[in-house]
């Protein structure tokens, strides 16, 4: 008997020592996985605030609008710093406004209530990178996902003159929505100029991937 359990202990062990083998520790989060986590804890407390609570906790209303409110949480990632804003809409009795022109420009180009956006705390305040701006709407749709939000985010990109933004949004489904604003000032393309060149522009938006 006693060699048996002797037997026994030391297949024992060494079925122990194979699951410690297969084990996989986490508790060595990447810089990425913890930008996305710091990011979804500050998106989870919004959410469970409510627009009433972050007027308490310091949103200020838009120089534009009385009823267009944001907050801001401060972001680093390796070297960077970014600034992540959420804007919300709220009157006195506590409702939604309705559309008018005092809304900001995303919510004229985009029809959106309520959105985040992300930039870097420089002196352009914009994206010039592209991978760089990818990268940060793919943080914020995983930690967006992760807390079960559908709230879009944009990320201001190219010169800051031409306030351009690019976005995505979470449908709730295997679906997102891309958005992509731009501005054209004086310098507009030939093509634009005629009515063909609009349509080609207005189509070549419309495309399911």
């Amino acid at each position: 008997m006693a060699s048996t359990s002797k037997v026994n202990s030391k297949e024992d062990d060494e079925v122990e020592e194979e699951e410690l083998e297969r084990f996989d520790d986490f508790t060595l989060a990447s810089s990425w996985e913890r930008f996305i986590s710091e990011i979804e804890a500050i998106c989870r407390q919004w959410l469970a605030d409510g627009p009433k609570n972050l007027l308490e906790k310091g949103a200020v209303p838009l120089a534009s609008s009385k009823s267009i409110y944001k907050i801001k949480s401060d972001l680093k990632y390796f070297m960077k710093s970014y600034c992540m804003e959420y804007y919300f809409e709220i009157n006195n009795n506590g409702n939604v406004p309705n559309w008018d022109w005092t809304l900001h420009d995303l919510q004229l180009c985009f029809g959106v209530k309520e959105f985040l956006v992300i930039a870097p705390q420089s002196a352009s305040g914009v994206v010039l990178d592209a991978p760089e701006a990818s990268k940060l709407l793919s943080a914020i749709a995983i930690a967006l996902s992760n807390c079960s939000s559908l709230w879009p985010v944009f990320v201001p990109v190219h010169d800051p003159s031409r306030n351009a933004y690019i976005g995505i949004q979470n449908m709730g489904t295997v679906f997102t929505r891309r958005f992509e604003a731009d501005r054209i000032y004086s310098q507009v393309p030939v093509r634009l100029m005629h009515l063909e060149g609009l349509y080609e522009l207005f189509v070549s938006k419309f495309v399911s991937s």
